[in-house]
């Protein structure tokens, strides 16, 4: 942590050198927050809190400089690369003596984000989109400083590392943590170094934009003395300007004496925050996780043809696909539209209101898995982990509890939906639970065949498919009974049959598929109970058609494990 008297020299060094700071303010290092910035009376201002010259700035040009010639021949698809090997340098190279020293003197050596925690303490990401982005992220970052060192002709003094990050077994985050407990002091030539000023960077960088609105990259940044020191707060309403070669910032907000004054480095996730910062914040208007599925490149194509609402951005690479879910919009209609989509039949152009259904349980399924993972991993056992940060600890669960808040709103609100869709298309949909209280003679037959007494036993004596099956041929069998049903069938079922039963094609495996089946149940139903089973056609022909019926028509609720026939239309997304 920074120390009293490295900040006080920092600022008298801003000071000297032409930096203006508002009399209200007052920069404090405490032990919750680091340093911050307080207001010594209320500030209501237009004028800038703090003034910075240019030349007291942290730029690309100044590495430029640095590193003269060789410079030149440096290429990164960061632009930020050099100027972040520059402030590398100019912290950790004891031969260094730089004009901006009382600056690189209090930038703290120990930073908070994951980069920078013990092997136990990223360990418990295990399992997580920050763990996969850190992971993802440091082997782009070690390329970049590889490729930097090369240009510049230094040699690296982490050798293992520069030899070996390209192996795809080589686990880079167990390097740098190991690394890390090895060595005491650092070399602004060691990748830890190199990934110490990109945290920097990341965390305290200002865009280039605010200086040069003609910036060769929109991605370029400098480092803000004074103003970097600000913690980062969201909806804080600030604006830096750049005016007769002063940067300036100037906070919108109206302070009273004592409250902080804070930066805003944008809207940020609780992702963000700690991958960028270190920290999360609670109940963060700005939060989101991810959905990420991987699936066929052919699926993903036909699925962007389809008019889902899913797009290119949701596309991540050509075999997956990801969806965010935020505080804001839990529930993307596109996320629903294209599970609707994967539930879909070979056999339907289109998705359908049983596809559309049966693609909501099946995201479903998947939210509550992520669910419990957070709800499991939030409980961390402070006593398991002695030798981890308590800060670190509690951070963890902080960033545990937010996404297990943003899937349990998503859960919800898809419960709310199913529950719109069906009450909305009601009359498109009949309840098996309806058809077994209004067919008597058919659950009756049902004690006899499996012990039913009751629809619930269906589900307790996990006979509910085979009373299904039964009760569709018994539908297709309808004009043979001797007497009317005295209750209603559906149209849609009996047509449904005679459209498959007239298009199927039958093949051997199909029959050995229900052989066991068939000899299980007939002839004995049709000799025990020949008022339900005798009449029609009862042959083994019938169930394999039944089979394919009930995958069009049939959509077992997750929720309530209850089936429900619905007629076979496109829906409307």
């Amino acid at each position: 942590m920074t120390n009293l008297d490295q900040l006080k020299t920092c600022v008298e060094w801003c000071k000297d050198h032409g930096a203006i700071i508002d009399d209200r303010l007052e920069f404090k290092v405490t032990q919750a927050a680091g340093v911050t910035a307080i207001a010594k009376s209320v500030i209501k201002t237009t004028e800038p809190l703090i003034s910075v010259p240019a030349n007291l700035l942290i730029t690309k040009e100044l590495a430029e400089k640095e590193f003269g010639s060789a410079s030149g021949a440096v290429s990164s698809e960061n632009p930020n690369a050099l100027v972040q090997l520059f402030t590398a340098k100019m912290k950790f190279d004891p031969s260094a003596r730089p004009f901006h020293k009382p600056y690189f003197d209090i930038l703290p050596t120990k930073l908070d984000q994951p980069y920078f925690w013990k092997l136990q303490e990223v360990e418990l990401l295990k399992g997580t989109d920050i763990y996969l982005l850190m992971k993802q992220n440091l082997r782009k970052i070690v390329k970049e400083w590889h490729v930097l060192l090369d240009q510049l002709k230094l040699k690296p003094e982490d050798g293992e590392l520069y030899e070996q990050s390209e192996a795809q077994d080589f686990d880079i985050l167990k390097y740098i943590c190991e690394y890390r407990e090895q060595h005491k002091s650092i070399s602004w030539k060691s990748f830890v170094g190199y990934l110490w000023a990109t945290g920097i960077f990341t965390s305290r960088a200002f865009p280039k934009l605010i200086l040069e609105e003609k910036c060769s990259s929109i991605n370029e940044a400098f480092l803000y003395p004074l103003v970097d020191l600000l913690n980062h707060k969201n909806d804080t309403k600030v604006k830096w300007t750049f005016t007769n070669d002063n940067v300036c910032f100037v906070s919108q907000e109206i302070m009273k004496e004592g409250e902080e004054v804070f930066n805003n480095y944008g809207e940020k996730s609780n992702e963000d925050l700690l991958l960028s910062y270190g920290f999360v914040q609670d109940q963060n208007p700005y939060d989101l996780t991810r959905l990420t599925l991987r699936l066929t490149k052919e699926m993903i194509d036909e699925a962007l043809n389809a008019e889902l609402g899913f797009s290119e951005k949701n596309k991540v690479a050509d075999d997956c696909v990801q969806f965010q879910i935020t505080a804001v919009e839990p529930l993307p209609s596109s996320m629903v539209n294209f599970f609707g989509y994967l539930c879909k039949l070979g056999s339907e152009a289109d998705v359908t209101l049983r596809s559309f259904l049966e693609g909501q349980d099946q995201l479903h399924s998947i939210l509550m898995q992520k669910l419990d993972f957070f709800r499991t991993h939030s409980k961390i056992d402070s006593a398991k982990y002695k030798t981890c940060n308590s800060k670190v600890l509690q951070v963890i669960r902080k960033y545990f509890n937010s996404e297990k808040t943003l899937f349990n709103t998503s859960l919800e609100a898809l419960q709310k939906t199913q529950k719109e869709v069906l009450t909305k298309n009601s009359s498109m949909i009949t309840s098996f639970k309806t058809i077994f209280k209004r067919d008597k003679q058919f659950a009756n037959s049902l004690l006899l065949t499996f012990g039913v007494t009751k629809y619930d036993d269906l589900l307790t004596k996990n006979c509910m498919k085979e009373a299904l099956f039964l009760w569709i041929v018994r539908v297709a069998n309808m004009d043979s009974y001797p007497q009317k049903f005295d209750f209603s069938v559906p149209q849609f079922i009996y047509d449904s049959f005679q459209e498959v039963s007239g298009s199927i094609v039958i093949e051997r495996n199909n029959v050995s598929d229900f052989m066991d089946f068939y000899k299980k149940l007939f002839p004995g139903l049709s000799n025990k109970i020949p008022e339900v089973f005798s009449p029609g056609n009862w042959g083994i022909r019938q169930f394999i058609v039944a089979d394919t019926v009930m995958d069009r028509l049939v959509w077992t609720r997750k929720l309530t494990q209850e089936p429900f026939f619905i007629v076979r239309v496109p829906f409307k997304l």
